[in-house]
């Protein structure tokens, strides 16, 4: 019988470039198929742009047709704009709100015992949308920024402090998070940062 192929959801819109095609890349060559990687979740029509149609180099999906058992596995990548999208961490800190869809969404993929894997700032939002139903709280990292650690422990979550390219794996929770471009602005160690992270997803995905 032939292998089902494994699909990734990834967040388009307010991502950061570079790790949304690193990530893809490094999807492509674990065994992901084009189509399956490329299931990009629009937050909202009004915040999509040029860019984000064409890095993911398919349609767009918006996120209100996304279902947890469509995915087996979910990247949020970091980026300046990603809070525009997802919350208002900018003027809330440590009590920001994430887009109630994707709360959702990444609830219901952590409550079926998938991994999730995130960036930067997106493990910031990861941990506030797993807020009050993680196993012994969730580990994180978010590279070495202070003001994202402040949120992630706010959140109940640990931060981790990693250096370019480290990826922090919570078994228990089956989240994989690393810096990313927050932790480094060389292409070279945002690729390998990426090809780290996807590796250790597929090993949650395994286990």
């Amino acid at each position: 019988m032939a292998n089902i192929p494994r699909k990734a959801g990834i967040v388009i819109s307010g991502g950061n470039p570079w790790e949304i095609l690193f990530s893809i890349f490094h999807l492509e060559k674990q065994g992901f198929l084009r189509l399956a990687i490329s299931v990009p979740i629009a937050i909202s029509s009004n915040i999509l742009h040029d860019l984000d149609t064409e890095i993911a180099r398919s349609n767009l999906i918006d996120l209100n047709d996304v279902r947890a058992t469509g995915l087996d596995v979910i990247i949020i990548p970091g980026g300046k704009r990603l809070f525009a999208g997802l919350g208002n961490i900018d003027e809330s800190g440590g009590a920001f709100k994430v887009n109630d869809g994707l709360k959702n969404l990444l609830k219901g993929i952590y409550r079926l015992g998938k991994p999730i894997g995130a960036f930067g700032p997106g493990a910031a939002v990861v941990a506030k949308s797993l807020q009050g139903i993680t196993r012994a709280g969730a580990v994180v990292t978010v590279g070495s920024d202070p003001k994202l650690q402040a949120v992630v422990s706010a959140s109940g979550a640990q931060a981790v402090v990693t250096r370019p390219g480290e990826v922090v794996i919570d078994q228990t929770n089956k989240l994989a998070t690393s810096g990313g471009e927050l932790g480094s602005k060389r292409p070279s160690e945002v690729f390998e940062s990426c090809g780290n992270l996807v590796s250790a997803l597929l090993e949650l995905i395994k286990e």
